[in-house]
């Protein structure tokens, strides 16, 4: 299924596939960018287009996960939480550590597997400077997104053989992603535990005001 859904998405015209890109960048993370470097390492599409649009995917993404939870914050995460494997509970530990660490702790999810959006809502929830976020996140998001699209690209270059053979090439990138989910939760879990256990301080870390 994986495969025929790829097929599909390659046989639209170029400018639909890098205006999906956008789209799918708002809702979903490092599964697609290292997709869009494989697409890219094979010639699907052009690496430094699918940076760009993949770029502005995230930056419109961030930008619209921090909205909501200013708006709609706990509510939010009460309906729908579920949804995003995040608990009240553990939604409030994520603001906590928003509030200890400010611009920290919000770089570092962005590398948490399922913890990047639910970390934007929070950061929006406790109300964390605005003018700050979006220059953290400029610059948070051009490393990320290169990171994983450049990951995606060299690692399917040692499948160039597999070109011609998307269903091979789907079951690769699932393994791969696989492999991918779970460095990143057991980084997740070490950093949960260091970045939870410092404290605030003298107040020199970045507050959300």
């Amino acid at each position: 299924m994986l495969s025929r859904l790829l097929y599909h998405f390659l046989s639209y015209p170029h400018y639909l596939i890098y205006a999906g890109i956008f789209l799918l960048m708002i809702f979903m993370g490092e599964e697609l960018l290292l997709i869009i470097g494989a697409l890219a390492r094979f010639g699907f599409i052009d690496f430094w287009d699918a940076v760009f649009f993949a770029l502005l995917g995230t930056f419109f993404g961030d930008i619209f996960w921090f909205q909501l939870g200013k708006r709609y914050g706990e509510n939010f995460v009460s309906k729908y939480g579920r949804w995003l494997f995040i608990t009240p509970q553990r939604f409030n530990k994520l603001k906590q550590m928003i509030t200890k660490n400010g611009g920290l702790f919000i770089f570092l999810s962005k590398f948490m597997y399922n913890l990047n959006h639910i970390s934007l809502v929070a950061a929006g929830t406790i109300r964390f400077n605005f003018r700050k976020f979006l220059k953290f996140q400029i610059f948070i998001s051009i490393g990320w997104v290169l990171a994983f699209i450049s990951l995606g690209y060299f690692f399917a270059h040692n499948l160039a053989g597999l070109k011609h053979d998307i269903k091979v090439f789907a079951i690769m990138m699932v393994l791969v992603f696989g492999s991918f989910i779970l460095i990143e939760r057991f980084v997740e879990k070490l950093i949960e535990s260091r970045v939870m256990g410092r404290g605030d301080g003298n107040g020199n870390n970045l507050s959300p005001k």
